[in-house]
């Protein structure tokens, strides 16, 4: 498990030139919904108080209420919002479709013989495992289900007892616990499906129901170090992430330069996700390669012993020929 991490997190250090191509996929995909709220700022700030606060990074009180009550001709919050709103659920749908076809192209380049990142690799994989992982994603959803309905299970009696309760603290505590559950069931589905991933190009198969039950069968009997390999990763990509973020909001934005060092943080936050992510990917591959069984090899028919014996009395006539 150990070597699996320090695997990962070289193969996903090298991968710099992945991490860009990602990072700027980002930036391009986020633009449809960044480009109206800045819109909207700049339309409604500029000459005013506000533009100083948001400057800084700050949202100004009665900048809002201002935009809610319509203050600034031809600029209505609501119309921004529903915009926004539409955009948001096209694009989450977009996410997922893209995130399934980089998750080929990123897995394709780990399984390539160098494991190097180049353009004819990751898209000639992207696009040649996009439909068996998108079955994939469908077929996660019924377990993502399952998990949520596990959560609903553990906090129906929890609210119906907090109805009743004189004390609430022990309420909020079983809550937590409840909510850290989820988390851990949402971790534990989207680590199989990872493997499944893996298994389906590894050994190049198609039946995604049958990759899925045998990536559940590899995570169970292996449990202790797929999952505290999965668990090591997300804690140090959450550290990376916190961190990152830390220094990007401890920037006093009062001034142009200021705000462009925010922003280039901001990237490098973001950058800091996606290397987290091939940090799983290529962990958990290696991981896989070295403790899932290899396929059965197709073995060469064996001679039956009649054959055997009419091969030794036709020997001699052949060699005296």
């Amino acid at each position: 498990m150990i070597r699996s991490l320090f695997v990962g997190i070289a193969q996903a250090s090298r991968s710099w030139k992945m991490i860009l191509f990602l990072l700027a996929a980002n930036i391009l995909f986020s633009l449809p919904i960044v480009v109206p709220i800045f819109l909207l700022i700049v339309q409604t700030s500029g000459g005013t108080l506000a533009a100083d606060r948001m400057l800084a990074d700050k949202l100004d009180a009665l900048w809002l209420i201002d935009l809610f009550n319509h203050q600034f001709p031809g600029a209505a919050l609501e119309t921004v919002a529903t915009q926004v709103g539409f955009l948001l659920i096209a694009m989450g749908v977009s996410y997922l479709l893209l995130n399934t076809l980089f998750a080929g192209g990123i897995i394709g380049v780990f399984n390539s013989e160098d494991g190097r990142f180049n353009m004819r690799t990751f898209w000639a994989a992207a696009g040649a495992w996009f439909w068996r992982f998108f079955r994939l994603m469908l077929i996660s959803l019924v377990f993502y289900g399952l998990a949520y309905g596990i959560y609903w299970l553990l906090r129906w009696p929890i609210d119906n007892a907090a109805e009743q309760a004189s004390a609430f603290e022990s309420v909020v505590y079983q809550r937590w616990a409840a909510m850290a559950v989820l988390v851990l069931l949402f971790a534990l589905v989207n680590m199989i499906f990872d493997y499944a991933k893996i298994g389906a190009v590894v050994n190049d198969r198609r039946g995604m129901w049958r990759e899925t039950f045998r990536a559940i069968r590899f995570a169970f009997r292996n449990f202790f170090k797929t999952f505290g390999l999965y668990l090591i990763v997300a804690t140090i990509g959450l550290v990376v992430f916190l961190g990152l973020n830390w220094l990007r909001w401890s920037v006093n934005q009062s001034s142009v330069m200021a705000v462009l060092l925010a922003i280039l943080l901001g990237q490098i936050t973001i950058a800091g996700r996606m290397w987290t992510r091939l940090v799983f990917y290529a962990a958990e591959m290696d991981l896989y390669k070295r403790l899932a069984p290899a396929p059965a090899a197709m073995s060469e028919p064996v001679a039956s012993e009649p054959q055997i014996e009419f091969a030794k009395a036709e020997m001699p006539e052949i060699q005296a020929n």
